[in-house]
């Protein structure tokens, strides 16, 4: 039954019910020509989506846990009303590919191979910048031998050790180091700061690289909340190549060794908005790029089966966004259907209405239903209830 079907108790709220549509900003959006943008948004399953982007598929203990399922999956975080990239390890029997059993590898990465664009290859010269969100869980813990969340590393040639590394490090207290080999095997703690300011809170990195022998280094890392700077790094004269190399990517994930595993335990890592950008190309941050809020209201949540509940959703501009995107839920229960007044949205704002049809095979009880508002790299979730009654 469509959603205008409404029934008779029903019929004055419908009538009085007024779609917004908030007012176009004059600001524009900024040409982001080049750059590639990975963001979750449940649409495809998270592997799917990451080799679309980065043309590589993550490099996963999968096949040591198949019951578990894909290591990386796609959850709503209530910090960012949104998707994001949740990053599953197991301190058993997870394993680096079934390959090696010393250390576990769950990383998303880019490759040197041919089929992989130069856009995001890093040649012997080339100039790059990477922007990206993550969230340590409270209570994250990493041992005294290495933790890896973010590697600067060779694809191929003398590529057994990374170039540079982002690890958190157990000690009293837990540090997160950013560590350098460099072509000789020589490594060195650059710097390092407390851990905790990390934990349990989304924090961006922004990293800029010039590969060479002499090449030079940039890293920030601020809370995504209010930009506030935890932790700087800058180095214009650093070994960031290796010897036989084609190529150097970035990679993300958990890359940890299993010598010390008493002290590990089962992680979650969530990782959003890659950014990767060539050249004169820069990853702006997104705090001060176009973006849209996301509101709902449940009018009639509960509902007799055979019958409709209602919800209001409304999207409205912020920072001059003003394009176009569309409405999808999920969750709905068995025998229920959904439909909106309208599925889109125009110039950066409306408000549309949701209507769930029950029936007979419609169980009785209350499910979450989430509705994504979905605009390019951009997208935002409400969670709604349905309560189908006897």
């Amino acid at each position: 039954m469509p959603y205008y079907q409404r029934s008779p108790q029903r019929s004055s709220w419908i009538r009085t019910l007024k779609l917004a549509t908030a007012t176009t900003l004059l600001a524009t959006t900024p040409a982001l020509v080049g750059q590639v943008i990975l963001t979750s948004d449940n649409q495809v399953d998270a592997y799917t989506r990451i080799k679309s982007k980065l043309a590589s598929s993550p490099e996963t203990p999968d096949c040591s846990h198949p019951d578990f399922g894909p290591h990386i999956t796609q959850t709503i975080d209530p910090d960012l009303q949104k998707y994001v990239f949740d990053f599953n390890i197991h301190v058993t029997p997870d394993n680096d590919r079934c390959s090696a059993f010393d250390r576990q590898r769950l990383e998303i990465k880019t490759e040197g191979n041919a089929s992989t664009p130069n856009y995001v290859k890093g040649f012997l010269g080339d100039s790059v910048t990477f922007r990206w969100q993550v969230k340590l869980a409270a209570g994250f813990q990493p041992s005294s031998s290495f933790t890896h969340i973010h590697q600067i590393k060779a694809y191929d040639g003398d590529a057994s050790a990374p170039i540079m590394t982002l690890t958190p490090r157990r000690g009293s207290p837990n540090t997160l180091q950013l560590i350098h080999i460099n072509s000789s095997g020589v490594t060195t703690t650059l710097t390092q700061t407390p851990l905790a300011p990390f934990v349990g809170i989304w924090v961006q990195g922004y990293e800029k690289i010039t590969y060479g022998t002499h090449g030079t280094y940039s890293l920030v890392i601020t809370r995504l909340s209010d930009g506030a700077p935890l932790f700087s790094y800058t180095n214009n004269d650093l070994d960031l190549w290796r010897d036989g190399t084609t190529v150097v990517r970035p990679k993300w994930g958990i890359y940890r060794s299993l010598n010390n595993a008493a002290q590990l335990r089962d992680e979650q890592v969530m990782y959003d908005r890659f950014c990767l950008a060539k050249g004169t190309d820069d990853c702006v941050d997104p705090n001060t790029l176009p973006e849209f809020t996301m509101t709902s209201k449940a009018f009639y949540p509960s509902t007799h089966v055979g019958q409709i509940a209602y919800y209001a959703i409304q999207v409205a501009p912020l920072r001059g966004f003003a394009d176009s995107g569309n409405f999808v839920v999920s969750g709905l229960p068995a025998g229920a259907t959904a439909s909106f007044r309208s599925s889109t949205f125009q110039n950066g704002a409306g408000t549309t209405i949701l209507g769930v049809s029950t029936t007979g095979d419609t169980p009785v009880g209350s499910y979450p239903l989430v509705v994504s508002a979905i605009s390019g790299t951009l997208s935002h979730v409400a969670t709604v209830n349905l309560n189908v009654i006897p």
